[in-house]
């Protein structure tokens, strides 16, 4: 017997002038719980689900990848454009001390242009290609070769030469027709020079600008640049895969804790809607005890020895307040206090008295594997022994004709378990996406709340409660507990 509940909208009450207050409008349809995935526009949903799958992870890691890519190449080029100014600083200012110390070693060269067009011939200026000088204000006046273009300071070699230092800069494609009497069409690396020129008499006589092979210059570059990219490869990858690692393992701990948290967040919801369920059920049983015990003396006072349906009415209430009694007997918290412990084979073995109208009517075989006994508490060898109870229960009512269902227990690294295995046609799909919720049942007139408790109670003795197959060929049920006393 099933009881159906139908929830109505509350009217208004009429006033007192006999017109009724307008119903509120509104939405009827229930709104979604608070942070589920399910709130908020599509966008927002689409993008809280996109956070939470692995795709942003990996564009996470990604996206730091490629920034410690560009963070590595741009100090890779400061770098590089640094360390070759100095190369160029150091040739350069090795000239022009060169040219500095002949001119200090020949007295005889009194006239500064002279001494500089003489040191031109200098041996120890190898590859000097143009000397081309400058008057104080920066005017061409003369070169050697004869033959060079006439070419004026830039702005910035000027400004440096002017201040005493030496300016030196390494083209690496120069024309070399502009300054020398080579084709037109080939281009060479050049080192150009510009320093001052003091007069001996005082002042600045003007300034000097050579130009030298800087084939040499240009692959210290290139050996620059290739120990600048291995070191910038070998860093990337170092700092790359410690990154990739930390953010992949910080990813997963955060999957993990969200996981969990979603679970814990189940199986919270879970526990409120049994609690819920179990309260209603309670006042139910209480309400139904005394008037169920009276409807039991009243059928066993019309049931005779030849009257088959009073006795089959009889033997039905008597079933439903042992249901009832054993119900509240389990709600009571002291009611396995005073117990002993209780081995899991005497737990087992008091089960089948019990199942024996049951497996009688549906022609059902109990077939029981022991591989482990281990002790008991008295309370939670209750609690085992009703959900053992549902499950077979539950085993049998789906089995057919002369079918077998198997309880079988065996240890586990933590504990032992429980298996109870049909051979009946297995759960539908629908029904195993909620297979632990309140109020879902595939028998007729069934409440949906065996698995549901049986599940809320194997969580409070710190077990699992978990369908391990379902197909056509039968269904398997496994209760796995940790150890609650020392086995035997």
């Amino acid at each position: 017997m099933s009881a159906r509940i139908t929830l109505r909208p509350r009217l208004p009450k009429p006033e007192s002038n006999g017109t009724s207050r307008p119903l509120p409008t509104g939405d009827w349809t229930p709104r979604p719980e608070a942070g589920s995935l399910r709130s908020g526009p599509l966008p927002v949903r689409a993008l809280k689900t996109f956070v939470q799958s692995r795709g942003f992870a990996v564009l996470a890691v990604a996206t730091a990848l490629v920034l410690l890519a560009g963070a590595i190449a741009f100090t890779q080029a400061e770098l590089r454009t640094e360390l070759r100014q100095q190369l160029a600083r150091r040739d350069g200012n090795l000239f022009a001390t060169l040219l500095r110390r002949h001119l200090a070693a020949d007295e005889s060269l009194i006239d500064p242009v002279a001494a500089l067009l003489e040191t031109a011939h200098l041996s120890e200026l190898p590859g000097l290609r143009t000397l081309s000088l400058y008057d104080s204000r920066g005017v061409f006046t003369a070169a050697i070769p004869a033959t060079a273009e006439e070419t004026a300071l830039a702005e910035t070699a000027l400004a440096t030469a002017r201040t005493g230092a030496t300016y030196s800069h390494l083209n690496l494609f120069a024309e070399l027709a502009r300054e020398t009497i080579l084709p037109a069409d080939e281009r060479a690396p050049l080192l150009e020079v510009v320093l001052p020129i003091e007069d001996p008499l005082g002042g600045r006589a003007g300034f000097a600008r050579l130009l030298l092979d800087g084939a040499g210059l240009a692959r210290e570059y290139r050996e620059l640049d290739d120990t600048l990219r291995r070191q910038a490869g070998i860093a990337f990858a170092l700092a790359g895969s410690a990154m990739s690692l930390a953010l992949g393992f910080a990813f997963y701990r955060i999957s993990s804790i969200n996981r969990r948290l979603q679970t814990a967040n189940s199986e919270l919801l879970l526990a409120a809607k049994t609690a819920a369920i179990g309260a209603v059920a309670s006042h139910l049983i209480h309400g139904l005890k005394n008037p169920l015990a009276g409807l039991q003396h009243f059928v066993a006072a019309q049931a005779g020895p030849d009257d088959r349906s009073w006795s089959d009415a009889a033997e039905t209430t008597r079933r439903m307040r042992g249901l009832i009694d054993g119900v509240m007997h389990l709600l009571r918290d002291d009611a396995f206090a005073g117990q002993v412990d209780v081995s899991l084979r005497d737990l087992l073995a008091s089960l089948p008295p019990r199942l024996d109208p049951l497996t009688h009517s549906r022609r059902v075989t109990l077939r029981w594997e022991h591989t482990v006994d281990p002790l008991l508490p008295g309370h939670a060898a209750g609690l085992i022994a009703l959900i053992i109870e549902n499950l077979v229960t539950n085993a049998v009512q789906a089995s057919s004709v002369g079918q077998e269902v198997c309880i079988r227990t065996q240890p586990t690294p933590s504990g032992f378990e429980i298996r109870v295995t049909d051979l009946g046609p297995g759960l539908p799909d629908h029904v195993r996406e909620h297979l632990f919720t309140p109020v879902q049942s595939t028998k007729t007139g069934g409440s949906g709340l065996g698995l549901a408790l049986s599940r809320q109670i194997a969580l409070s003795l710190g077990a699992s409660l978990e369908l391990v197959r379902s197909s056509s060929t039968g269904t398997e049920f496994n209760l796995s507990l940790p150890c609650l006393d020392t086995a035997r």
